[in-house]
């Protein structure tokens, strides 16, 4: 199992940068933030993990079956009951087969795969996560989950 780390900086007021020892960086701020530098809001890096992980995993329990042209799109609707939560996630896996094409089985059969066992993003979202923060002297300001 995989143990993942992220430092996230601020930049400047509601501008932040995320990034993975690797190197790489994505620019966290929200969506009416006024700056010539693209960005993600955190829900949209969430919305953006579910995609990227099916796709992961779906290269790998699809692999027999050519999918180089498939799109996932994924899109969550909230409404004023889900307290400050996302609501609804739906992930859409778009790829045109011909009907009775032999590879339709096979990659939804990989797509299940992806979500019923095998994208820890997705199956994390699903059952939900322990979360704690804890503050700069080292104690535990919020346990959740």
């Amino acid at each position: 199992m995989a143990d993942y780390r992220i430092e996230t900086v601020r930049n400047g007021d509601r501008d932040w940068t995320a990034r993975n020892e690797r190197g790489a960086e994505v620019r966290i701020a929200p969506a009416d933030a006024r700056t010539d530098t693209p960005s993600f809001t955190p829900v949209e890096l969430l919305l953006a993990a579910l995609g990227g992980c099916g796709g992961l995993v779906v290269d790998r329990t699809a692999r027999t079956a050519d999918h180089d042209e498939l799109r996932i799109v994924v899109e969550s609707v909230s409404r004023p009951e889900d307290d400050g939560r996302v609501g609804t996630v739906r992930v859409s896996y778009d790829l045109a087969l011909p009907e009775g094409d032999a590879r339709t089985e096979t990659i939804e059969n990989g797509i299940r795969l992806t979500h019923e066992k095998y994208c820890t993003v997705s199956r994390t979202v699903e059952h939900g996560a322990r979360v704690e923060a804890w503050g700069p002297d080292g104690t535990v300001l919020f346990m959740g989950g």
